[in-house]
């Protein structure tokens, strides 16, 4: 068993939350590093929540997912405080009591941010020495990563498969022949890339000091329209034309019979080996930095992952194939992983978990089967797993339990001995109680919000990533701070 320093974070009980950055009120239609991320870590604080967990960080692309993200290291613009630069005529169509993000406006007032704002700001960070020393610190992805949104900006945000022969090919691109439009915008991102670190840093280091930790989540794989991909695609299963040869997802699970196809390039891992994980090792030590502890999103694909041909409709016909196992981990004693153990898990890869020391997760609404053995149920749960009550791809519990058949909801009440009228504080009880060494709860639950507070729906397209609380709503949660303290010392969790 290797890992051994990673388990001392497992002793002590405690909980925790789950809201994507996104879902905070702002006046920018969207949550940001701005004073209510401050203020949410207060209510945490007063609460005795010790963990929140939040989605990937980085920037987002077609279908504004975080786990299709352009950049495996990059952070969302859209999270830029912009009152904090001295940017604060906000259109009003980005402001608000909205719940919704509005994510095609977003998009047009970055783009146009660029013309307005982006000289000012390269000319008050480009000669900082803590610029210039991120600048050189984060070298092997920041200029990829700019060079890449740049030529989004030039060419109408196309994909980078579609740009011109000369660009599409990142290792034969000559700086020296650039135009100087886009050596403008590429220093514009890296700027944008320096300020949304020091802005996140600030409070990562206030819920620190506040002893609350930060949790966050890898995807398994980049999008294909991605950085990564563009500058680094030997590290993937791409031809000579680099188009993928197969793409990644899932057979048929609980959350689509058809399996999820994701359409993401998978690892040529054995180029990977060969080079000692390079990239991993630069990827996982980025996320060091921004998050205390590293949730490993699909982490049954580091021991086998479904792959299917490039041109398949789903994800039905696929086959698994071997990924790098223990081996990969030797790089990483030192941090904390939570592994995502959900859907279809075999033997082997719950045995590298074991050999990892590595927590998984249980999930609520994934217990009532009809079956006892249902290890998911809370008579089933082991001391090392994170507990939820539902993950960013599930229903909200009220929206969950509206939509269940009678048979099922007849064992819930019979398992708890409540009628529906108890349903929603029973099970955040039962997520307190638990012997698992972490609750985690979904910020929608706490409020007993329905299926329109729903975050994400696997394998469809529409309104998914946009749900955010409003004013009102975070108020209200405030309101609960002394009761959820008093449910962590009652179950030892505070």
């Amino acid at each position: 068993m290797i890992c051994s320093e990673n388990s001392k974070w497992t002793v002590e009980r405690s909980v925790g939350v789950m809201m994507h950055i996104s879902c905070l009120p702002s006046r920018q239609s969207i949550g940001c590093f701005n004073a209510m991320a401050f203020r949410f870590v207060d209510l945490l604080t007063s609460s005795s929540i010790r963990y929140w967990q939040i989605c990937p960080l980085n920037p987002t692309g077609y279908g504004d997912s975080p786990y299709q993200g352009t950049s495996a290291f990059a952070i969302n613009p859209y999270f830029l405080d912009l009152e904090a630069l001295g940017i604060d005529d906000i259109p009003s169509g980005l402001s608000g009591e909205s719940d919704r993000v509005s994510f095609g406006k977003l998009y047009e007032y970055f783009n146009n941010l660029l013309e307005n704002f982006g000289p000012m700001l390269i000319e008050k960070f480009e000669k900082d020495i803590k610029f210039l020393a991120f600048q050189q610190t984060h070298s092997h992805w920041l200029k990829p990563y700019a060079l890449f949104a740049a030529f989004k900006s030039l060419f109408d945000g196309k994909a980078w498969f579609e740009w011109p022969k000369e660009y599409k090919f990142y290792k034969k691109i000559d700086d020296q022949k650039l135009p100087d439009n886009v050596l403008k915008y590429c220093k514009y991102h890296e700027v944008l890339q320096y300020i949304l670190h020091i802005q996140w840093q600030k409070i990562k280091h206030y819920a620190n000091q506040h002893h609350v930790k930060i949790i966050g989540d890898i995807p398994i794989y980049p999008g294909l329209d991605s950085a990564d991909v563009w500058s680094e695609p030997e590290i993937f299963q791409l031809d000579k034309q680099l188009n993928p040869k197969k793409l990644a997802g899932v057979p048929s699970d609980y959350f689509s019979p058809n399996g999820q196809l994701w359409g993401n390039p998978v690892y040529n891992w054995k180029f990977l080996q060969q080079n000692q994980y390079t990239w991993w090792q630069q990827r996982i030590r980025r996320n060091g930095e921004l998050f205390d502890v590293l949730r490993l999103d699909h982490f049954r694909s580091f021991d086998r992952f479904w792959t299917v041909p490039a041109n398949a409709e789903n994800a039905v016909n696929g086959k698994w194939e071997s990924g790098p196992g223990k081996q990969l981990f030797e790089f990483f004693k030192e941090y904390q992983f939570i592994a995502e153990d959900l859907g279809d898990i075999d033997d082997n890869a719950r045995q590298l978990q074991q050999n990892l020391n590595f927590p998984g997760m249980k999930v609520l609404q994934f217990a009532f089967s009809g079956d006892p053995k249902n290890i998911y149920l809370p008579h089933n749960h082991d001391k090392n797993a994170v507990l939820y009550l539902g993950t960013h791809d599930n229903d909200t519990l009220r929206g969950w339990y509206a939509g269940l058949d009678e048979r099922t909801k007849d064992q819930i009440r019979r398992y708890f001995g409540i009628d529906d009228n108890g349903i929603a504080w029973k099970f955040l009880t039962e997520i307190y109680r638990s012997p698992c060494f972490l609750s985690v709860i979904c910020i929608p639950d706490l409020l007993a919000l329905g299926s329109e507070a729903r975050f994400n729906t696997p394998s469809t397209q529409d309104n998914n990533w946009q749900w955010r609380l409003t004013e009102t709503q975070f108020s209200e949660l405030e309101t609960m701070a002394l009761k959820l303290k008093a449910y962590g010392v009652q179950y030892d969790r505070a």
